[in-house]
């Protein structure tokens, strides 16, 4: 029996943004790299696209990927209309394998409710 091949994740920081015409999602890594969208899964959408294209690009002209990954960031960038996510992609850089994952600051639990207003004025 032929074993399962291993499928690298790769893990690309993306600061996300709340604007008042929807959201812009950049690569924490090159910031130029961006997508749009008027709501948050619109902007996840073309987001997985543009990064594919972006990384596709880099790896055809001999450059590593691996360069662009989530290495370092700068907590003190976040505010209330700025936030964090991370996004995985194979090593096929199929933007429909792609998966996007929101991060918060840890909080307690008495702070959730505010945690959770905060995150609910962030995508509604």
């Amino acid at each position: 029996m032929k074993q399962a091949e291993k499928v690298d994740q790769l893990i690309y920081g993306v600061v996300s943004e709340r604007t008042p015409r929807g959201y812009i999602l950049r690569l924490s890594s090159d910031p130029q790299v961006f997508a749009k969208g008027t709501v948050f899964e619109e902007a996840v959408y073309y987001f997985y696209r543009v990064l594919a294209e972006f990384l596709k690009k880099q790896r055809d002209a001999g450059h590593d990927i691996h360069d662009y990954t989530f290495q370092q960031f700068d907590f003190a960038a976040l505010d209330k209309v700025h936030f964090l996510t991370l996004v995985s992609a194979t090593n096929d850089l199929d933007p429909h394998h792609m998966n996007m994952t929101m991060t918060f600051p840890q909080a307690r639990l008495i702070d959730l409710p505010e945690t959770f207003d905060q995150l609910k004025a962030l995508l509604s």
